[in-house]
Order: structure tokens, then C-alpha cells, then sequence
């Protein structure tokens, strides 16, 4: 069967209304100074003073200020109910445009992730965490928001389509940007522990502790940590099935060291464990929708074992830290400098059936491991007198025991992929009122040192199990990667009458180059630099209650470090140009009281997007030894168009609804490389329809939801499409309050009991498109899966 190849690797309109997220994301808040913070608010249906929070299902806020960029929030007291074994990233799945899939429950494998909005996946995308950039979502030395923050600690996220903030910072962010923001430190003193168990053998310890106010009540801190672990879904019940396992840490501090002074620190460490899941072609789900085809059992067989569960691994370590220095200079103006850290080390696993041994002049085998860096040829067995042997002439399977001298026993490699990441840099920014004008302006600034290197260790007993040498035998590459990233940008707010108008200018510098650490030689050093990309937007104010709203940006991302690591293995790529799009925004917004709407047609244009042609493209095996993904190509254009809605409506104290919907037109512009113009772009819908329906009255609440996702193209000929599907999840729960009530235990506040189930109709469906360079190949989506949750407030 196929398997794929692991890599060498918008709108100006009104600002989120959360002011704590406004101070996150330098949003401008309408008088020019940073917004005052929040006090923590939990996720997830888990203890809160406000009890509404413990019950919100699915409930978007769209309210917001006056001149911004557009957000579809999902705020605080309202956030959308999610099992606490899942992460944050899947917490905008029911906002317009936006489509999150995944393959294995609880958001427990990174590698089947997806992520998709108005025709754009996650590598063309945006993300920030408490305001700072993720680096990128990619597999191959990137992170995705779950890494740096866990679910009980996330205040609000945010969708921003098409565009978001002018001064966001983001080198992919082509088709709008993810905004995730923890939650603040509690004025008040306190300890939380919350205890998660659930189907697949889940388990989750979470531990808070708040320091309330110190420091003459200038301060004020926590500190969390959560241990998570689970069972892959599929294979369950066997020996050996795969697993995840996870161990966070939180830390946030807030220090408002004057009253013109704040300070804001944050850090996260994430250690992460996975066992990957495959992508199956449609017919093998057909056949089975509950197998991957990974084998749970080792057999001693490198050709079966080369599939073995446990050997198809992803270790990922990731720390981010970040320290914020607000400052309100006077009425009129005020400055941001947010200096940060990121440090990001971890692999990636396969189990190769064969070694990889030298080779001579003529491509012969010689009998010993190849110098690193070397030419090499596979050996599939070795004699019994310890002779290397390779594939003989005339032999039609490499991995028949016939085809070599009696008594030969199999051998076979593990293959580690290698990933360290060094980011560090600042973001320093200032809003200042002159003559009516509102300006906001600033830069970022960014090095990422990153290495990647791929190392093979011997299978020490082929016929026993998959313990490996502690030392390579080989070291197939080993680069570094260097991107230097500076960002200038300057926006002017005015104000005629009912309308206002934003008018703003950015430009990117980015150089990236490359070196071979083995043969020392420098193989990359590349400018990308940006034209002037304009933004500009206008909103009028018809009424109090009602706004239309126009805008034009141009959003740039040059092609990725692993784009230029090509140049190591002889690829040409000198041609890679950066991809570019251009976003036009038409809408109108209501907002009262009790009902918020607003509807939005967009156009975006998207050049020059760079896709990837791997060598193992026409394999029906892994093809283990490729260094990097072999070609890359910049297609000719796309197209995307399209109509997002959305409802937030109480229609009652008890009872609020929500609604979003999204249509989009996603097409290649130009016939190239196998692409033809006027197909569909694979792996979007064409419709998304989501409903959320929440219950709370007094101590009880409950919530029920369903998405709609319409069928999506897995093929660029558009021969082969992925079924549509409808997702249900539910939830129910109970909060005790115990503050004011005498206890056998008088040191308790409150307990909450949660029980949520996600796909409660056990929709069996196609959920991610695999490699877009190896078409046809899908990940399952996660089956039925029940979560209870017990939270003990201190």
C-alpha cells in the first residue's frame, strides 16, 4: 500500500471586543492605549465564578471596536465546549471558513492534523500564542498552538479571515491568521486540580495553583501542569496499538510594576510522545473504516514490520517563553516591546525494512555502513557469515528469503528525522493620536536558527523486537537553516462623520540560508523580500445596531526554510518565487443585545503558491532514503470566493443558539505540473454549516452541536472525492457550590462533574487529505468517544 513521505524537510472591520485579547494582539482599542486585562476565566465546562461559563457550547462572539480587523471570537465566558483531553487548536472549528480534521481523538497526532480556511491550508496560514508567532504549523520543525498552551489555561481564540492585524506576526499568513490567548493570573489565591478519564485508555491530571495578589497588590501569577495520555482509536484492544502521552507547564505572570508600567511574562514547556496514524486510499476505507494498516505486533518480518505502530513515532519538545513591556506614555500614546524565545527539539520515526550500506564507483554494495553523507545502496540480508547483501539480479522481491543463501537472516534500520528550532527576537509597536489621526506602527523582528538532519540506527535483532544501536550508523544529511525575518508596518486610523477608515502599509525583509554541516559547504543564501503591501478598510456606521464594511489587503509569505533545505540535495530553486494574495472583504454586521450577525463576501486571489513534487510520488512503498521532497513548483494561481455567515442569539436566559455557514469557490487559476485550471483546490468544502444549542439555569447546564462538512476534492484531476459528513458532540454537567456551605471539607470551593461526548453517532468519515504531492491518500476520521471530567476548586 501507499504510505507518505515525511518531509526534510480578511477584512478591516471591528476589533475583537475582548480587551485582554486587544493588548494580546496590539489591536488598536479606539483611544490609542492598551486595553486592561482579564481575570482568568476556565475552559472547557470546568469551574467558574461566572456559571454561564461552565455550560457555553459552540457560542462565538462577534462584537468589537470601532476600526480593526475582522475576528470571529470566541471570548472568555463563552468558549466553545471541548473535551479537556483535546487542545486548543480544534477550538475554532465552528467559526465560518474554518475546517479543522483530525485522525486521531483528542487532537493526539500532530502528523494527521488539518487545518483549512477559504482555500488555504495550515502552511499558508497564521497562529499566535498570547500574541507571539508559532513559527510555522508544518510537521517538519514546526508547532501548532497545541504545543504551547493547554486548554484549561485559553482565555479566547480568534479567527481572523483573509487578513488580520497589520502588525501580526507571521510569515505565512496568506489567508488569515489563528489567535489563541491564555487566560490571566486570579486576583484571588487558589488551587485547581481537575481529573479526566475516558474511552481508548484516557487519562488527565491538571493542576493550577494562583498565587493571588502580592506585592502591595501589583502582581499576581500561576503556575499549571497537566500530564495526558491515550491509546491510538484504531487497534484498540490489541497488544500493542500506539499511544500518546504528553507532560505541560504554564506559567503566567502580570505585574503592573507603575500605573503607566505592565508587565507580562509568559512560558510554556511541552513534552510530547505520539504514535502516528496512516492515510488509507478510499477503496481501503470502503473495505475497512476502522484500519490503517499499521501492524500492532512485531513479527520479525522487515517487509510487515516496516508498518509496526510503535516504530511510526513523533517526539517533539517545545518551549516558549515571552516577556511584554506595556507602556502608556501619556493620554495620547503609548508603546509595546515584547521580546520572546522559542526552542524546539524532537524526530520523527520509521522502521526502513533494509540497511543502507556503502557502494563503489559502479553502484556495487560494499560490505561496510557508508561515510556520512555518502552514496549507499539497500541491503535487504545478511549471510551467514555476516556478508551485507543487496537485491540480487533476477530477483523480483527483495524481501524473499529464497532469492539469497540458506541461513541469511533479514536486517533492517529505525530512521530518525531530527528537528531543532532556535527562535528569538522582539516585537516592538506604539499607537499615538495626532490631529485626529490614530496612527499604529512598529516592526518585528525574528532569527530562526533551525537544524535538520536524518540519522539510521541497525535493528539489533531482527527476529526479536525493534531495539536499535545506540549510535547511528549512519548520517544520511545534517543542515542548518538560517532565516532572518524583519517586519516594518505603519497604519493610520481617521474618522469622517459615521465612517472610518484605515489606511496601512507593511514590508517584509527575509533572507534564509542553508549549509551543509557535513561536506561544510554553504548550499542557499536567499533574499525574499515583499513589495509594499497595502491594507486598507472602511466601516460605516449606519446605526447604532448596524455597519457595512469594505476592505483591500495584500498579504505576502516567502517560501519556507524547507523549500531552500532542497537546494542541499542538487534541486534547482532558483525559479520559487513567494506566494502572494490579495483579499477584498464586503460585509455587513448587526448587533444588539441579544442578537449579533453579520455576513461577509470575500475574493481572494492567491500567486505563485508553491507545491511540492516528492520522488517517491509514483512508489508503492515508502521511499525512505529521499532527503528532501525533490521538487518544488509554483502553480500558477488560485482562486478562491465566496459567503460566511453567522448567528449568536439568546433567545432566551437560559437558551442561546449560534449558527455559522460558509460557501466557497476554491479553483487553480492555470494549467501546470498536472494541475488544471477551473478544477477545484483539493481538500476544501465547497459548504460548511455549524449549529451549537446551549442550555444553563442555575447549577445545570448541557450543550449540543453539529458540523456539516460538504464533500471535498482529494485529487488535483478532481476524479476522486471525499464524502460529506455531519459531526455531533454533546456535553452535560453539574457545578457544586460549596463556598458557602459547611462541609466535611470547609477548604473546598466548588466541584464540577462534566460528560461529553464527541461524534456521539459514531460517523464514520474521511477526515484529513494526506500529502498533496501523493493524491488519493486520506486519514480517518475519530470515531465516538466519551470523556467525564471531575474539577475540584481550592
Amino acid at each position: 500500500m501507499k504510505l507518505i513521505h515525511r518531509g526534510h524537510v480578511g477584512l478591516l472591520l471591528l476589533a475583537a471586543a475582548t480587551p485582554g485579547f486587544a493588548l494580546a494582539t496590539d489591536t488598536p482599542t479606539g483611544d490609542g492605549a492598551p486595553a486592561p486585562t482579564n481575570d482568568a476565566a476556565p475552559a472547557n465546562g470546568q469551574p467558574a465564578t461566572d456559571k454561564k461559563s461552565t455550560s457555553d457550547l459552540d457560542t462565538v462572539q462577534v462584537t468589537g471596536k470601532a476600526v480593526g480587523f475582522t475576528n470571529t471570537e470566541i471570548p472568555k465566558d463563552v468558549l466553545k465546549f471541548e473535551p479537556p483531553l483535546s487542545s486548543v487548536t480544534d477550538a475554532v472549528n465552528m467559526a465560518p471558513g474554518v475546517n479543522i480534521t483530525q485522525g486521531g481523538v483528542f487532537d493526539s497526532d500532530d502528523y494527521s492534523t488539518g487545518i483549512t480556511l477559504r482555500g488555504f491550508t495550515q502552511d499558508q496560514l497564521g497562529f499566535t500564542i498570547d500574541g507571539l508567532p508559532n513559527g510555522s504549523a508544518g510537521y517538519g520543525g514546526g508547532a501548532k498552538p497545541n504545543r504551547f498552551l493547554d486548554p484549561e489555561n485559553l482565555s479566547s481564540a480568534s479567527v481572523s479571515q483573509g487578513t488580520a492585524d497589520i502588525g501580526s506576526p507571521s510569515l505565512q499568513a496568506l489567508g488569515g491568521t489563528l489567535s489563541y490567548m491564555s487566560n490571566d493570573p486570579n486576583k484571588d489565591a487558589g488551587v485547581r486540580v481537575d481529573q479526566s478519564i475516558g474511552q481508548w485508555n484516557a487519562k488527565r491530571t491538571f493542576v493550577r495553583y494562583d498565587t493571588g495578589t502580592f506585592l502591595d497588590n501589583t502582581t499576581r501569577a500561576y503556575i499549571s501542569y497537566s500530564t495526558t495520555h491515550n491509546n491510538r482509536w484504531i487497534g484498540h484492544g490489541q497488544p500493542d496499538n500506539g499511544h500518546t502521552s504528553r507532560d505541560h507547564v504554564d506559567i503566567k505572570l502580570i505585574s503592573d510594576v507603575t500605573d503607566r508600567l505592565t508587565i507580562t511574562s509568559r512560558f510554556s514547556w511541552d513534552n510530547a510522545y505520539e504514535n502516528n496514524y496512516n492515510d488509507v486510499t478510499k477503496a481501503q476505507f470502503q473495505q475497512d473504516p476502522n484500519y490503517d494498516f499499521l501492524t500492532t505486533r512485531w513479527t520479525g518480518d522487515p517487509n510487515t514490520d516496516q508498518q509496526y505502530v510503535n516504530a511510526w513515532n513523533t517526539k517533539r519538545k517545545n518551549g516558549l517563553a515571552g516577556i511584554k513591556f506595556d507602556y502608556q506614555i501619556d493620554d495620547d500614546a503609548d508603546v509595546s516591546f515584547y521580546p520572546y524565545y522559542h526552542l524546539q527539539e524532537g524526530y520523527g520515526g520509521w522502521m526502513p525494512p533494509y540497511q543502507l550500506y556503502a557502494s563503489d564507483a559502479a553502484g556495487n554494495l560494499v560490505n561496510n555502513y557508508p561515510a556520512e553523507g555518502a552514496s549507499f545502496v539497500n541491503a535487504y540480508y545478511r549471510s551467514p557469515n555476516g556478508v551485507a547483501l543487496a537485491q540480487p539480479n533476477g530477483c523480483a522481491n527483495p524481501y524473499d528469503a529464497g532469492c539469497y543463501p540458506a541461513g541469511s537472516n533479514p536486517i533492517n534500520s529505525f530512521r530518525q528525522s531530527t528537528y531543532k528550532n532556535n527562535r528569538y527576537g522582539f516585537l516592538l509597536s506604539g499607537h499615538w493620536d495626532i490631529a485626529g489621526n490614530h496612527f499604529y506602527g512598529g516592526t518585528w523582528f525574528e532569527d530562526q536558527d533551525r537544524n535538520a538532519g536524518r540519522k539510521w540506527y541497525a535493528v539489533l535483532d531482527t527476529a526479536k523486537a525493534w531495539n536499535y544501536a545506540g549510535k547511528p550508523y549512519y548520517l544520511q544529511f545534517d543542515d542548518k537553516l538560517k532565516t532572518d525575518t524583519r517586519k516594518l508596518f505603519l497604519q493610520d486610523s481617521l474618522t469622517f462623520g459615521p465612517v472610518d477608515v484605515s489606511l496601512g502599509i507593511s514590508k517584509y525583509l527575509v533572507n534564509i540560508a542553508g549549509n551543509d554541516l557535513i561536506a561544510g559547504d554553504r548550499f542557499a543564501d536567499k533574499s525574499f523580500d515583499s513589495d509594499v503591501l497595502p491594507s486598507v478598510g472602511a466601516v460605516w456606521h449606519i446605526n447604532p445596531t448596524s455597519q457595512v464594511y469594505a476592505s483591500y489587503t495584500k498579504n505576502f509569505a516567502p517560501p519556507s526554510d524547507s523549500v531552500v533545505q532542497a537546494a542541499a540535495s542538487g534541486t534547482d530553486i532558483s525559479t520559487v518565487k513567494p506566494e502572494t494574495s490579495s483579499n477584498i472583504d464586503l460585509g455587513y454586521r448587526y448587533q444588539t443585545s441579544t442578537l449579533q450577525a453579520s455576513l461577509a463576501l470575500y475574493h481572494v486571489r492567491f500567486a505563485n503558491q508553491i507545491n511540492e513534487i516528492t520522488p517517491d510520488s509514483q512508489y508503492t512503498r515508502i521511499n525512505y532514503t529521499v532527503g528532501t521532497e525533490g521538487t518544488y513548483i509554483n502553480v500558477g494561481g488560485i482562486e478562491s470566493k465566496g459567503l460566511e455567515g453567522l448567528v449568536d442569539w439568546a433567545f432566551d436566559p437560559a437558551f442561546d443558539v449560534y449558527a455559522s455557514a460558509t460557501l466557497n469557490h476554491s479553483t487553480y487559476l492555470q494549467t501546470l505540473n498536472g494541475i488544471i485550471k477551473g478544477n477545484k483546490v483539493t481538500g476544501t468544502p465547497g459548504r460548511m454549516l455549524a449549529v451549537g444549542l446551549n442550555y444553563h439555569a442555575n447549577d445545570f447546564h448541557a450543550g449540543l452541536s453539529a458540523k456539516y462538512v460538504g464533500d471535498r476534492y482529494g485529487t488535483r484531476d478532481n476524479t476522486e472525492k471525499m464524502n460529506p459528513y455531519t459531526v455531533f458532540d454533546a456535553n452535560v454537567g453539574y457545578h457544586i457550590d460549596l463556598a458557602d456551605k459547611k462541609t466535611a471539607l470547609p477548604w473546598m470551593k466548588s466541584v464540577d462533574f462534566t460528560l461529553a461526548v464527541t461524534n456521539f453517532t459514531n460517523k464514520r468519515y474521511l477526515a484529513t487529505l494526506g500529502d498533496d504531492s501523493t493524491p488519493g491518500y486520506y486519514y480517518i476520521g475519530a470515531p465516538r468517544t466519551v470523556v467525564l471530567t471531575a474539577s475540584a476548586q481550592f
